[in-house]
């Protein structure tokens, strides 16, 4: 599938998001009035937002046979795979040679089964659970994109039970009422599944290939709507979210765990984006955004390492900030030039040995066959006049 610019910058937002939160959390910071520290959960649900809607493009552009499902699994595997295990492996390694080596955000807990866990992606500790979410919930995208194509209008209200559920369990955990979210992994003990953010971006996929139309014709309403939520939405998220924004301190810390509601406004803004929102394409078609969503994996990867050694200096916070910066971007682009790009040709050059070569959509290709007809008939009414 050919790279969307404009999604490509809302990933960069979602890499930033992360990065001013992180840095905030430690003594990194342009200025003490601007210190996003807490809204970190934020970027993590826009990046699973985009990523479900875009693994959603993909899934439903074909039919969901067991070729193209084993091409799905090929490269999603090989996208996260290679640069994840080569920084996990990194930790674990540092964690056995440095013995008092002891960082909350960058390690590998329970020793040698803790990094066998984190392989096979049933462990994330640290930074490493967004990674670990997003695998799991690979394993069961080709099930959910079959109940949207086989019911269709009930699929998409099973998905929103599903997801409903999940976010009322995720709520309950965190009011202290259960401990139901045990069903899948150490990660969602801690965290929840966080299928109910998923779930949004998949449904406007599927909305994107199957109705269009219906789509178009609220155009105008949804853009709206996405106008707002990302910029009186954002700005009220980090006001009462941020440690320190403009000297608002948490007011409701608590508002960045209703992961639904940004999932919901994250889809739609996802959605808007797709459809050409003029004003928000604008922003999001900002070079160095698009640079960051390019490289935004492996950026976020490498990030904590980097501030760990930065923050073994006596530099100004503003200049660790910008130092952080300059030294992520540069590494971050080398291993995505050097592991990530190379890994994804191969995950194309074994779909093409083996050929596992996605096969078209039927109904996508009546859909052109249609238009091109109504082209046609077009042509020839205008000759006979």
């Amino acid at each position: 599938m050919k790279r969307i610019e404009v999604l490509d910058g809302l990933r960069g937002l979602a890499v930033l998001i992360v990065f001013l939160s992180h840095t905030s959390g430690r003594d990194q910071s342009i200025a003490g009035f601007l210190n996003f520290h807490g809204i970190g959960h934020i970027g993590v649900y826009l990046f699973f937002t985009l990523s479900a809607f875009l693994l959603g493009l993909g899934l439903f552009s074909k039919p969901l046979s067991s070729q193209n499902i084993k091409s799905f699994f090929i490269k999603r595997v090989l996208r996260i795979a290679p640069l994840y295990y080569i920084i996990v492996s990194g930790v674990f390694l540092v964690q056995i040679i440095y013995s008092n080596y002891s960082t909350k955000y960058l390690h590998v807990s329970n020793g040698l089964n803790g990094y066998l866990e984190h392989i096979y992606f049933y462990r994330g500790d640290g930074v490493f659970w967004s990674i670990v979410s997003e695998m799991q919930f690979y394993l069961i995208v080709p099930i959910l994109g079959w109940i949207l194509l086989k019911f269709k209008r009930k699929g998409i209200i099973i998905l929103l039970l599903i997801a409903i559920l999940n976010f009322a369990l995720y709520l309950m955990k965190y009011a202290g009422i259960n401990d139901y979210l045990l069903y899948v992994s150490p990660n969602t003990l801690q965290r929840g599944t966080f299928i109910d953010i998923f779930i949004p971006g998949l449904i406007m996929a599927y909305l994107v290939q199957s109705k269009m139309d219906f789509l178009k014709s609220n155009e105008k309403l949804i853009h709206k709507i996405a106008n707002v939520s990302l910029i009186f939405g954002g700005i009220l998220t980090v006001a009462l979210v941020s440690k320190n924004f403009l000297g608002i301190n948490q007011p409701l810390y608590h508002f960045r765990f209703l992961s639904m509601f940004f999932g919901t406004a994250f889809s739609i803004i996802t959605l808007s984006l797709y459809i050409k929102n003029d004003f928000l394409n604008d922003l999001f078609k900002r070079k160095f955004l698009r640079f960051i969503g390019k490289i935004g994996f492996s950026f976020y990867l490498i990030h904590m390492a980097v501030f760990e050694i930065i923050n073994k200096t006596d530099l100004h916070h503003t200049l660790k900030f910008l130092t952080s910066l300059t030294i992520i971007l540069i590494v971050s682009s080398i291993t995505y030039y050097l592991i990530e790009k190379p890994s994804i040709r191969l995950s194309y050059w074994i779909i093409n040995k083996f050929k596992l070569s996605p096969t078209k959509n039927k109904r996508i290709k009546t859909t052109v066959y249609s238009k091109r007809c109504s082209a046609l008939q077009k042509t020839n009414l205008d000759f006979k006049k």
